[in-house]
């Protein structure tokens, strides 16, 4: 009869939609780093501690009034008590264990073994209350019960609760756990240090030193000689205990020594491993920004343009030298082959505009080219380093294929037939001059919208229009050029309706340019 229940109740929580997304949010609340309301409930449970050690310090010398006891009693305890409850309810699935006994006794055609489930479940939450955080949550809420004034020194405890809501705390006590060994046997060399000085001190001086009573005096003042404090309320005053004393304090120098390179060691070995992680971290938080694989010269000035635009972008390379430089440039950059699904998973390609692969090897571009193309939909631009290779890349599935020595061959030969122009154009595209040539996408609802080109006066403000790119292909003119199921217009006739998504290319003054694309999101919205 037993089994049966549990076996339903199993079952029916198993396909209960609301109990599992219920349990999934809490898990994501309290253990997902990268869940958006993570931080802002570490922050309130802080808060919280905080609030409830003030009152017990403020209690010492005043008398507690009727909001600050409600609060205190009720609000506070309740809230821990809550979380306590449901840390205890999240910390793992009972309904597994029970479902995976019913699936083994059916597959090997033996009883449903009640006992051993109840034993199993029974242990892991056991195992969740002799945790040390969970003891610590038990502890911060002992202080509600007033009439045992002395479990009001437990209300100290809720200042361990802040270790589970700081992550900067967790990691330094994760970075000290690699070196568990090292730091146990420090331990445990300085106990029995101490243990011996403590028993010599007391053989040598006790009934002669006025200030050692017990053994416990004598342990008290090899401890604070040997760690280097020295109060001075204990001072050897025979020969053999100053001996002793110079011995301890010798010793104690070497202990700290040992301690801050054990220490030190920990950290520098982790701090590697813990930039990448917050790297990862800002890399799954990024909305809207470029994606670049490959770190090389072209990457580089990509990346100083979308900085200069205060673009987001990330840069994505297997070299650890390239990842360093590109760092030290102040990029965001992250080691890690970009073809494989760990790294892929790092972002969420929702949310990337465009991908760009940069990396100086043709062989590279065409394979990431490939792998991205397949895994997401998102619109790539590579460069061929060989014009032989642009065709490859082109049908590995990238949208736009650059060869830097063509574009640089062509701005030479302009350069050669027509300086002038050459000149002009160079300083436009300069980084230090004030003109740019932009595109500028018509949001729905906008001043523009819906418009002839010839019923705005785009000399108002003081902007050249080179030309729009449509998607719409339902009425063409003579002066266009095919982009990919997109239409060009050079130069467009004032009878061209400009709608929303389409894009106009425009030259101008940097502050009339986004001046004017203000007015236009003023107007959308």
């Amino acid at each position: 009869m037993i089994e049966k229940f549990l076996i339903y109740i199993a079952t029916f929580l198993n396909i209960s939609k609301g109990y599992n997304k219920t349990k999934q949010f809490f898990r994501t609340l309290f253990e997902d780093d990268n869940y958006k309301y993570k931080k802002v409930f570490d922050i309130f449970m802080i808060l919280i501690v905080l609030s409830s050690v003030f009152i017990l310090l403020y209690d010492v010398k005043n008398s507690l009034g009727k909001i600050l006891y409600i609060y205190d009693i009720y609000v506070v305890t309740t809230i821990f008590i809550v979380e306590y409850l449901i840390r205890f309810w999240i910390y793992n699935d009972c309904r597994d264990i029970i479902l995976k006994e019913e699936e083994e006794a059916v597959f090997l055609g033996r009883k449903f073994d009640t006992k051993k489930v109840l034993k199993e479940i029974i242990a892991k939450k056991i195992e969740y209350i002799t945790s040390p955080f969970a003891i610590i949550d038990l502890l911060a809420i002992l202080p509600a019960y007033r009439p045992l004034r002395i479990l009001r020194i437990f209300m100290l405890f809720r200042l361990f609760k802040v270790l589970r809501y700081t992550k900067s705390v967790n990691n330094f006590l994760a970075i000290l756990k690699t070196k568990k060994f090292e730091l146990i046997t420090l331990l445990m060399l300085v106990g029995f240090i101490t243990f011996i000085g403590g028993a010599v001190i007391y053989v040598f001086e006790y009934k002669v030193n006025p200030n050692i009573h017990n053994f416990f005096d004598a342990l008290y003042w090899s401890l604070i000689t040997i760690s280097t404090v020295g109060y001075g309320d204990i001072s050897p005053v025979t020969h053999q205990g100053r001996i002793l004393t110079m011995f301890l304090i010798l010793a104690g120098i070497a202990f700290i020594s040992f301690a801050t390179s054990i220490i030190a060691s920990a950290f520098t070995e982790k701090l590697q491993e813990l930039k990448y992680q917050r790297i990862e971290n800002e890399a799954h938080k990024l909305h809207s920004f470029y994606l670049i694989c490959g770190y090389s010269k072209v990457t580089e000035l990509v990346a100083t343009n979308l900085q200069k635009e205060k673009e987001k972008f990330i840069i994505v390379d297997l070299d650890t030298d390239k990842i360093q430089s590109a760092t030290e440039k102040g990029f965001l950059a992250l080691r890690g082959d970009i073809t494989k699904k760990e790294t892929l998973e790092l972002f969420n390609f929702e949310h990337i505009k465009k991908i760009f692969i940069l990396t100086n090897d043709d062989i590279i571009n065409t394979f990431l080219t490939l792998s991205l193309s397949s895994y997401s939909n998102k619109e790539i631009i590579a460069i061929a380093n060989d014009e032989r290779n642009e065709e490859k890349i082109s049908k590995a599935g990238a949208r736009y294929v650059i060869n830097p020595t063509k574009i640089s061959a062509l701005f030479t030969s302009e350069y050669i037939g027509n300086p002038v122009s050459f000149e002009i154009i160079t300083a436009i595209f300069s980084t230090k001059s004030q003109i740019k040539v932009d595109e500028i996408e018509i949001l729905e609802d906008s001043f523009i919208a819906n418009k002839l080109l010839g019923e705005y006066d785009f000399q108002k403000d003081k902007l050249i229009l080179i030309g729009v790119l449509k998607s719409n292909q339902t009425k063409l003119f003579t002066h266009n050029i095919s982009l990919m199921n997109k239409y060009f217009y050079f130069n467009p006739d004032g009878e061209i309706k400009v709608e929303a998504g389409d894009i106009l290319l425009v030259i101008g003054d940097i502050r009339s340019i986004n001046y004017f694309k203000f007015r236009m999101q003023k107007s959308s919205l």
